[in-house]
Parts: C-alpha cells; sequence; structure tokens
C-alpha cells in the first residue's frame, strides 16, 4: 500500500498515499503532527514523502536537524495536490451513495437571491420526491460558481448569466429588470419611471462592488454624466431595503431580488433605462446533465412557469 504504482515500463506513479502524507504534512507543519492525523506511523509518513519525491524528481523539502521546512515547489504543488484530493473524496463519496442508495449526489451551486427568490419555494417538494438523492446546495457569488464548476465541486450552477465564460454552457431561465426602491411617500415616488439624472442628488444605498449589477449602475451613472451619490451599501438585499425604510436613501434593485426582500411600506418604480438581468443554469459544456440534475431543473421550469410567469422565459 505505500509502494508506488508503477506502468509497464518500470516507471512509477505518485499514489493518492503519497499525497495525503504530502498534503498532511504542509497542513500540519510536522511529521509527527502528520503522522497523527493521518493515523500511521512517523516513519510510515517519512517513507511516503521520499517516494513521492522521488517519483516526481523534485525536492520537496529541506532537512536539517530533523525539521522539514517546504521548498517553493511544494507550495506551487500543494494547490494541484489538494485539488487532486479533493477528486478523489468526491469519487469515494460517490461510490459510497450508489453502494448505500443506489442513487448518486447532486451538488448545486446558487446565488443567495436566486435561492430566496426560486429555490426555497420548490427545494422541499423536490427532495420530498427524491428520498434516497444527497443534495448539497452551496451558496455563493456567480464568479465562485464559475470556480466551483471548473474545480468539478458542483455539477451545475444557478446564477446570473451577464457574462460568458470558456467552457461554461448557460440555460436561460428568468429574465427580469431593475427598479428604484423608495419609501411611498418620497418625491421621486410621484414619478412613473425613475431615470438617472432623477437621481442625482440622491443618497443611493446599493450592493457592494463585489456584485456585477453594482458596476452596471455606476455605467449607467457614468453615461447618463451625473454623479452617483453613495451613502450605503452591503451585500443583502434585506438590508438595503432596511435602510430605504429608515430614510436613508433609496435604492435600485433587480425585480427578483425586490420580490423576494420583504418590500414592507416600501414601493418600487421602474429605472428608466431598463437594466436587464438574466439568471439561469451554468453547467460545464462538455459534460451533460445527470439525471438528478435534469429533474431539479424540470422542477425549477414548473415552479417558476407556476409563480413568476411574467418573468419565466420558458423552454
Amino acid at each position: 500500500m505505500l509502494d508506488s504504482q508503477t506502468t509497464g515500463d518500470g516507471k512509477g506513479h505518485p499514489t493518492p498515499r503519497m499525497m495525503e502524507a504530502f498534503h498532511a504534512v504542509l497542513e500540519a507543519g510536522s511529521v509527527t503532527a502528520a503522522a497523527k492525523q493521518l493515523g500511521v506511523s512517523q516513519p510510515a509518513v517519512s517513507r511516503l514523502l521520499k517516494q513521492f519525491e522521488g517519483e516526481l524528481g523534485v525536492p520537496l523539502f529541506h532537512r536539517a536537524k530533523g525539521k522539514l521546512t517546504p521548498t517553493p515547489e511544494a507550495h506551487r504543488l500543494s494547490v494541484e495536490v489538494g485539488r487532486a484530493l479533493d477528486g478523489i473524496e468526491r469519487v469515494r463519496r460517490s461510490a459510497e451513495d450508489v453502494r448505500r442508495h443506489g442513487v448518486g449526489r447532486l451538488r448545486v451551486g446558487v446565488t443567495p437571491m436566486l435561492y430566496d427568490g426560486v429555490l426555497h419555494g420548490l427545494i422541499g417538494d423536490f427532495l420530498a420526491a427524491q428520498p434516497h438523492l444527497v443534495l448539497t446546495l452551496e451558496s455563493g457569488l456567480t464568479d465562485m460558481m464559475i470556480d466551483w464548476l471548473l474545480r468539478d465541486q458542483v455539477e451545475l450552477a444557478f446564477a446570473s448569466l451577464l457574462d460568458t465564460h470558456p467552457g461554461v454552457d448557460t440555460v436561460p431561465l428568468i429574465e427580469t429588470h431593475s427598479v428604484v426602491v423608495l419609501p411611498p411617500d418620497h418625491p421621486l415616488a410621484a414619478k412613473r419611471a425613475i431615470g438617472a439624472e432623477d437621481l442625482a442628488d440622491v443618497p443611493l444605498i446599493t450592493m457592494t462592488r463585489r456584485y456585477s449589477s453594482r458596476h452596471r449602475v455606476e455605467q449607467m451613472f457614468r453615461r447618463a454624466g451625473v454623479p452617483m451619490r453613495l451613502r450605503a451599501e452591503t451585500n443583502l438585499s434585506g438590508t438595503i431595503c432596511d435602510l430605504v425604510r429608515m430614510g436613508q436613501g433609496v435604492a435600485i434593485l433587480n425585480a427578483l431580488t425586490w420580490g423576494g426582500a420583504g418590500p414592507g411600506h416600501l414601493v418600487a418604480r421602474p429605472l428608466s433605462p431598463r437594466l436587464i438581468n438574466r439568471y439561469g443554469v451554468l453547467h460545464l459544456a462538455d459534460r451533460g446533465f445527470s439525471r438528478a440534475a435534469r429533474q431539479l431543473i424540470a422542477a425549477v421550469r414548473v415552479h417558476l412557469a407556476r409563480t413568476k410567469p411574467d418573468l419565466y422565459l420558458g423552454e
């Protein structure tokens, strides 16, 4: 088990056990701590490290007075080794799922907005119809979803479709537009639509610059030639609405976010010119969907057609 695997030409390849030992030493900081973490002896860890270095032909540690110090090459390799071990662990988990239940695991990424506005309303029924499915939901920003897809950490992601990404295909589901959210007694509430020029001297509450929607709002103000008077920024639409209720300013949100933010005592007016937002499924272009993924997408379509027909793009 501790030996390298060899091919027909006599050359060896690093084994998962070697990589585990290397990764454990980098994480734990010493052979002693790594051995304890792996549940093996210190000599076993030292032997695995030497075998790993031998197979790679690269010195990974400086050895002096019984202490190991990682080389720059070791630090560069650590990321790829971590990814390889993640992949091996996913294979092990998937195999265990199939052995125990006869089905696999579905890993899904979703932005907080799309979870609150879409998945929240259907995920309970979906799981009830899949009693043996193991579902993993990871929440984050769209750029995080792309990284997760490329690293094979999720099979699909529900996210913004504003940007294109090499190797990633999309399934459009929703199209919505941005609105200006404000108190009902605000002077601008009397207008049928609100433009950037109307907001020139108005305190504005927005999403932070980590979100592409914020950059689009800034671009709108630049094109109109008027200054954007920023009052506050946050990553939560509910907090934005709270600040508007407190009289700290007005906000620009997309209609889907606005509908799920608990509007209470606020009104919304269309933004002019319209800022269009598209959302849907992101997935790797060279892979098909698993059965569970197809069923989830179908459930989302049924839910959108029933609850948000004005936003749903259809089949």
